[in-house]
């Protein structure tokens, strides 16, 4: 029994050991995995900060090499070096510049930003980056770029931006422009401008352009020298070293009191179509209060409006004394600018005397008795209206773009003491557009004679048999040049395309719709003076009747209305015209007698 026992208390003795041991190994074993993960983290942050240690911000270095003093207009090239001195390459790497006001590419074109991609930089690497470009500035003035460099360190995952600033001083002016202007006027009054250019440089010029960039409510009204384009644009055609010019501009100017405005000119060279500016020069002038407030409306309106030929023009002149002092014996007068006026159909609602010899009407207090003493706030108007001329004549290509100008004037040689003015005069210009006027003939023939196509069948048509004829559509267009032009008209039921037409205008496309029986001409651009002083635009085409027993004694409709639709580039307005439906009976055809449009069996 003793001997029992001590085997039961071995055997516990044994299993009390064994647990001790496991628990042993079982403690070393989690003691063993917390220093491998402690080592594991230790390894990871060491590697992630070796990563930043090894990459610094400061050792990427931008730096520019060019010039420091360039003159306007000069072509200017400079590098832009960008160094890596990092142990790590830099990726995706971008050269971004912004550019002041004035850049502009050699081309010509106005520059706000550009950039280059260098994709990567090597470690201990430097990239290099090359731009031309042209700036234009006031002697003395300096131009910045601001330069930056985007890019990412291989191995981070963040972006950097490192940036300079490179400053360019403008130390000459090949070509100077100066301008004069008025640093006060009254809203409404007439002002005047002298640009004057010369050439500062050891080079003579050619094929120069100066261009003037008016402010906001300025009405041009002459120049001296005239411009060669528009109102805006001169040529100069030579203009040698040490040489120099004056152009004299005069206008009226509106804006709201205490405005500033800019008038802006620019002078350079046309290359390719484009213009390579050299110099520029600006002037501002601020609005004052007026004494007199004057205004002009068409058809109720100030906005400029875009009339047509043979329109009628209801306008009127406003006028109002902004003082607190009565101002007497005024003179008014509105002045017309333009050949396009038909003048004999001139009504005035008031009393007044028109001035044929100078196209000027003339209102004085004999007529309008508030023009003898316009009392302070007192207000007052005048009408009158007149047509647009139905047809004016394209004698040569400069009869384009017509404008219908009136300018009315309120002056006063009674002036008040306060003002300190030998006169007071205010005036207001309202400028309207003329449309072109364009003109689609639609005509129908059976004897064709103008071009190859042959017609057929009998005359008077026949039922059941086939007759051809031929329509012409004829395009004229007076005054501005048309954009996005096109010809269309459907062909009714029975009649028949023959897919036979010419035209001498081969710039043109002309298409048919079988299901919708649509033809259409593209004509794209047409001229102004098509029909003037070139040809007019046509295209012939052939179609066919084979008329049905129910049309017996009836003139069938061979082409419905047709239509013309363009834009005026001038204007902006969307033209159209329309020509009437063509019947059998063929009313341009002289060759066709009557009757012998209607249908026989």
């Amino acid at each position: 029994m003793a001997e029992i026992n001590q085997q039961e208390f071995n055997i516990e003795k044994t299993e009390s050991e064994q647990k001790k041991r496991f628990k042993f190994q079982k403690k070393h074993i989690k003691i063993i995995l917390i220093l491998i993960a402690v080592i594991v983290l230790v390894v990871a942050i060491l590697a992630f900060w070796r990563g930043w240690l090894s990459f610094s911000k400061d050792k990427v270095q931008l730096d520019v090499s060019g010039p420091v003093s360039i003159a306007s207009g000069e072509e200017v090239e400079f590098s832009v070096h960008c160094l890596n001195s990092n142990r790590v390459a830099l990726k995706n790497a971008k050269l971004i510049i912004d550019f002041p006001a004035g850049a502009y590419s050699i081309e010509g074109d106005e520059l706000t930003q550009d950039s280059a991609s260098i994709d990567r930089i090597a470690p201990k690497k430097e990239e290099v980056r090359n731009f031309k470009i042209r700036l234009i500035g006031e002697r003395g003035t300096a131009k910045s770029l601001t330069i930056r460099l985007d890019y990412k360190p291989e191995n981070i995952n963040s972006s950097f931006e490192n940036s300079i600033v490179y400053k360019i001083n403008i130390g000459s002016v090949l070509i100077g422009l100066y301008l004069t202007a008025p640093q006060k006027a009254i809203n409404g009054e007439e002002v005047s401008y002298a640009l004057d250019y010369i050439n500062n440089s050891d080079t003579d010029f050619s094929n120069l352009k100066l261009e003037l960039d008016y402010p906001n409510g300025f009405s041009f009204k002459t120049a001296d020298p005239k411009p060669a384009e528009g109102n805006n644009i001169w040529q100069l055609p030579q203009l040698n070293k040490g040489e120099r010019g004056t152009i004299k501009i005069s206008g009226l100017l509106k804006g709201i009191e205490g405005e500033n405005k800019t008038l802006e000119a620019f002078i350079g060279e046309v290359k390719n179509n484009k213009f390579l500016k050299y110099g520029n020069a600006s002037s501002v002038t601020q609005i004052s209060s007026s004494p007199l407030i004057i205004d002009v409306t068409l058809n109720n309106t100030a906005d400029e409006l875009h009339v047509n030929a043979d329109d009628l023009l209801n306008y009127k002149i406003n006028f109002k004394n902004n003082t607190d002092i009565a101002l007497s014996q005024l003179v008014l007068k509105a002045y017309f600018n333009s050949r396009v006026f038909d003048f004999k159909s001139l009504k005035l609602n008031e009393k007044g005397f028109f001035d044929s010899l100078n196209n000027v009407i003339i209102w004085s207090a004999a007529g309008v008795p508030s023009l003898a003493l316009l009392a302070p706030g007192e207000s007052g108007e005048v009408s009158f209206a007149l047509k647009v001329k139905n047809d004016f004549s394209i004698n040569n290509f400069n009869d384009k773009n017509f404008t219908l100008s009136v300018r009315a004037e309120l002056e006063t040689l009674n002036v008040p003491p306060q003002f300190n003015l030998a006169k007071l005069k205010i005036g207001a210009i309202l400028d309207s557009k003329v449309n072109s006027r364009v003109v689609l003939a639609a005509k129908g023939y059976y004897h064709e004679t103008t071009s190859n196509i042959d017609n057929f069948g009998p005359i008077p048509p026949k039922v059941n048999q086939e007759t051809a004829y031929t329509i012409h559509w004829q395009i004229t267009n007076a005054s501005n040049n048309l954009e996005n032009v096109r010809v269309t008209a459907i062909l009714p039921q029975g009649i028949a395309w023959k897919n036979v037409y010419t035209t001498l205008n081969k710039d043109t496309t002309i298409e048919y719709n079988d299901r919708t029986k649509q033809i259409v001409w593209n004509v794209g651009k047409l001229p102004a003076g098509t029909g003037f002083l070139i040809p007019a635009y046509e295209l012939v085409f052939q179609i066919a009747l084979r008329p049905s027993i129910i049309q017996v004694g009836t003139s069938p409709v061979l082409i419905d209305e047709s239509s013309l639709d363009g834009r005026d580039t001038f204007t902006g307005e969307n033209l159209e015209s329309f020509s009437p439906a063509i019947s059998t009976e063929l009313r341009d055809d002289p060759s066709i007698g009557f009757g012998n449009g209607k249908v026989v069996e």
